[in-house]
């Protein structure tokens, strides 16, 4: 008597196969068809970011290209009367930072958008973090300035604006091969 029981090992199989499959797609199409891959703040850097970020309640973080969410949550964790915004277009992405939420205890403070930042209107914004490639940094610039009201403060990791001058440059104290060496924060 043949048992369809015999076919789970099997079934099993192709599924975490298939899951796997699609998750290294998805990494790839990030690498390669995005200007920004995916690369998540190291966690030994999350305490400085908080840190420098300063939120107070009532404040608005945007994390641009939030990854899977880690600033967010930490801020969050330390700041939890702020309003926390996370937008990365990616979906790979957006799924890990969701995954994350949910761990988290979905907080209602917190919203995850996967969309373009280009797009996102900014204007409401008191802090904004970027872990972004210099180029992007450089496109994003223009939009910054005509969007945000004075006084906004923009951490970004490792990064910087070629045409704008910082306020202050943090070096975290990491070794030479390390992510996440320096802090540069800027006012608008």
């Amino acid at each position: 008597m043949f048992s369809w029981l015999a076919y789970i090992p099997l079934i099993f199989s192709a599924l975490v196969a298939l899951t796997t499959t699609i998750f290294l797609l998805g990494l790839w199409q990030n690498v390669l068809f995005t200007k920004a891959p995916f690369v998540p703040l190291p966690k030994k850097a999350l305490p400085d970011v908080i840190q420098v970020l300063n939120l107070q309640p009532g404040d608005r973080l945007y994390d641009l290209g939030c990854g899977d969410g880690r600033v967010l949550i930490a801020a969050w964790r330390q700041q939890p009367q702020a309003r926390f915004i996370g937008i990365d277009k990616d979906w790979l992405p957006a799924i890990c930072s969701h995954w994350r939420l949910w761990r988290a205890g979905r907080p209602s403070q917190i919203e995850i958008l996967r969309k373009n930042f280009f797009k996102q209107d900014l204007s409401n914004a008191t802090h904004i973090f970027t872990y972004l490639f210099p180029k992007l940094m450089d496109n994003l610039l223009p939009k910054l300035t005509a969007e945000l009201r004075p006084g906004t403060r923009l951490i970004s990791c490792d990064f910087y604006f070629t045409n704008k001058k910082p306020i202050q440059i943090i070096d975290l104290q990491r070794p030479k091969n390390a992510l996440a060496k320096k802090l540069y924060v800027y006012k608008f």
